[in-house]
């Protein structure tokens, strides 16, 4: 045990206890029985006649295992708080209106033709969710003037990933009310002066409201993404480094007037204010905690180490919020700090460079699936050009003015151009037992009294070594593999021999544009795919083609197929000039086109006729799959009238995609005796609003004794064939494997 950092104990012994909380098979039953174990240690060690060694370490376990206990039952709390939450959620109607009250923490953001507002506690019908909630308005909502909580009424539902959202139908259904007071008050103040330059300055504003006042609803998609590429977000909005900035500035200021008692109490009032005047950003309350308990040990005369500040800053924050355990910001937060204490302390510049790219680098890679190698130099580099624009941005909230603007536009230029010089990619995420086992190793070398860097430094590099293996392990198959994978309300599938890949469509979302970079992209680098032979679209709707432009864009690819038929829309469009960007070439499928992908065989089935009934899905262009002795049809959304005209060819197959994620306009008895397959696959989202697959559909499937997997209930599916055998896994069950002959 380390005696310059002895607040590490408590902390590893409260962290393992929220992380194993809500596993462990009987968690009164462990919290009992930690309690007692360290009772028994501390009495020992007040009776024991032993060395004085034995007695400090049994004490050490003591407080590591009384704190186990209390993150265990702080874990069980918050558990059984979801759990009620959520029993509750179950008892409203999904198909009735339910009235929600949620506190106006943010502004609205614009996302696409809608407009989104994030809260992180809400009430409905009048009973209290302690989650996040987004509320959705696909109308221009009015202006926040003074208000403290919005009243609505709405369809409240959980997606997918289980988060809250709201769905308002119109303005008549919603209401701001309240009165918002204290420093709270004077940020919205501030932001209402600004708007009305918005129109004329939108990036300007954007970037003032997000440096100042600590408010990114306006920033766009394109900045945010310049940023994160250069390993620079965390400097983009007012969060901790901003809070370090005017902390420091208000200290070293004081101490030059010789006031080194006002400056310990102007920080601590510093660091309770400006919680109150940003709101409950998670990045500004961890610093706030840092620069607050700072301050209150000079205060008390009872100074420590920054190291032990840490860790403590660290504990309360998760005693305040159990959550943050998972959150991304907070992991990044507090390992960049703790790389340049635990590690690079004492050593040379570039050691604190290299120890925070250690820290931070599989952590980006497991949240993001991006790097930035020289991203805490570059941080380094730009902070001088943030703090410039945070100046700015202060006397631009007091005297809104053209020439303020216009050094907060070149400021960002310039910061702009620092991000496209700083290189960075996309890379296969170290596994959840790779960063379990890294980080928490890191951890507990926290405790130890010697080479505490050399372990930390060993013990972080796991995860990284952990993603290459994967990747290189994965980016070849041992045998053909065709990949559904679980994309939600769309399709997306990979056909994989050897070391070549082909992609069929790339699934989509039209209320979210980065659906390739945070879904579609992560699960492809996740399984090796970095290079792609072809990207073939079947239609240009946007559960089929949204993520595309991302793949080509950010990946290898090396020629796109598309069908000429039907080929319009703004999600076509973004894909040519995805193409175009980087000199992609396009092959311009006919009918018949076939082509090898490695050992598998590939052919394209295009309608040479327009319908008049769902002309966009009746043009998709289906896939016959051949590989060995066995066929896989994709369909795309093709209906009945589609349907008819394939029947002349010989669609027989083993495995069926079903066409159009289920629709009870497709999949006929004709259609489906025609091609008598033995496995079906439906790519569809969960809990969708078309009600994928339509239960006439599973009827026809299941008349016919056809094996039914679909991605809502098993996650991605793989097809492995080998031995002229079938072999079905999915995501969910993995251990178990159905194989057909």
């Amino acid at each position: 045990m380390s005696r310059d950092i002895p607040a590490a104990l408590p902390l590893i012994g409260f962290v393992a206890g929220l992380a194993i909380g809500p596993v462990i098979v009987n968690p009164s039953f462990t919290v009992w029985t930690a309690a007692a174990l360290a009772a028994a240690l501390i009495a020992a060690t007040r009776v024991a006649a032993g060395a004085a060694p034995w007695r400090a370490a049994a004490r050490a376990a003591a407080v590591q295992t009384l704190f186990l206990a209390l993150g265990i039952v702080i874990a069980m709390r918050v558990q059984a708080q979801r759990t009620d939450e959520l029993r509750t959620f179950t008892t409203f109607d999904e198909d009735r209106f339910v009235t929600v009250v949620a506190p106006l923490e943010r502004d609205w953001a614009p996302r696409g033709k809608s407009f989104v507002l994030r809260a992180e506690t809400f009430t409905a019908n009048g009973i209290a969710f302690h989650d996040p909630i987004a509320i959705y308005a696909r109308f221009d909502p009015p202006l926040m003037q003074l208000e403290s909580h919005i009243e609505a009424e709405g369809l409240l539902q959980r997606n997918a990933r289980g988060y809250y959202t709201f769905t308002l139908k119109s303005p008549r259904l919603m209401a701001y009310k309240g009165e918002l007071r204290g420093p709270a008050r004077w940020n919205r103040v501030l932001a209402n002066r600004l708007r009305p330059h918005a129109e004329k300055h939108p990036l300007e504003i954007a970037m003032i409201e997000a440096l100042a006042l600590g408010r990114g609803e306006l920033l766009t998609d394109d900045v945010r993404d310049s940023f994160k590429r250069g390993g620079t977000y965390h400097l983009l909005v007012f969060s901790g480094l901003q809070i370090a900035f005017a902390a420091a500035l208000i200290a070293a200021l004081l101490r030059w007037l010789h006031a080194p008692r006002a400056s310990d109490w102007l920080l601590l009032a510093f660091a309770i204010g400006a919680p109150l005047f940003i709101g409950p950003a998670a990045s500004v309350s961890r610093a706030s905690v840092g620069i607050g308990l700072y301050a209150f040990a000079r205060i008390l005369k009872r100074p420590t180490s920054f190291e032990n500040l840490w860790c403590v800053a660290a504990m309360l924050r998760l005693l305040l919020e159990p959550r943050d355990l998972t959150d991304p910001s907070f992991h990044l937060t507090y390992a960049g700090a703790g790389a340049l204490l635990f590690i690079a302390k004492g050593r040379h510049w570039i050691a604190h460079a290299l120890s925070v790219e250690l820290a931070i680098t599989p952590l980006t890679l497991f949240h993001f699936h991006q790097f930035a190698l020289g991203g805490s130099l570059l941080t380094l580099a730009m902070s001088p050009l943030i703090f410039a624009m945070l100046v700015v941005s202060m006397l631009a909230c007091a005297l809104p003015c053209d020439a303020l603007f216009k050094t907060i536009l070149l400021l960002h230029r310039l910061c702009s151009a620092m991000n496209v010089a700083a290189y960075s990619g996309f890379f296969t995420a170290p596994s959840v037992a790779a960063m379990i086992t890294g980080f928490g190793l890191a951890l507990a070398a926290l405790a130890l009294r010697n080479h505490r860097g050399i372990a930390m430094t060993f013990a972080l590099a796991i995860p990284l070594v952990a993603a290459c293996v994967q990747f290189r392990s994965a980016r070849v198959v041992e045998h053909p593999r065709v990949t559904f994978l679980d994309v939600g309300q769309g399709d997306a599938i990979a056909i994989r021999s050897g070391a070549h890949t082909m992609l069929v469509d790339g699934g989509g979302q039209s209320d979210n544009a980065r659906f390739g970079e945070t879904r579609l992209l992560p699960m492809l680098l996740d399984r090796g795919m970095r290079r792609i032979d072809v990207v073939a679209l079947t239609h240009a709707h946007p559960d089929h083609c949204g993520g595309l432009p991302s793949v080509i864009e950010h990946l290898d690819v090396g020629e796109v197929w598309i069908s000429p038929r039907r080929f319009r829309g703004d999600c076509a469009v973004r894909m040519l000039e995805a193409c175009r960007i980087t000199r992609t070439p396009i092959r311009l499928l006919r009918d018949g086109h076939a082509e090898a992908i490695g050992t598998a065989s590939v052919r394209a089935f295009i309608p040479e006729r327009t319908f008049r009934r769902s002309p966009e899905n009746n043009a998709s262009t289906v896939f016959q799959v051949t590989i060995g002795k066995r066929r896989i049809l994709l369909t795309g959304d093709i209906e009945r009238e589609a349907e008819v005209l394939l029947m002349d060819r010989i669609l027989h197959s083993d495995v069926l995609k079903v066409a159009h994620h289920g629709s009870r306009s497709s999949s006929t008895s004709v259609f489906l005796d025609a091609v008598k397959p033995r496995v079906a696959i439906i790519s569809c989202g969960w809990n969708n609003v078309f009600g994928h697959p339509h239960a006439d559909t599973l009827d026809a499937l299941r008349e016919r004794g056809i094996r039914v997997w679909r991605t809502d209930e098993n996650g991605a599916i793989d097809l492995d064939l080998r031995n002229g055998r079938v072999e079905i896994r999915t995501e969910i069950d993995t251990p178990e494997t159905r194989a057909y002959r």
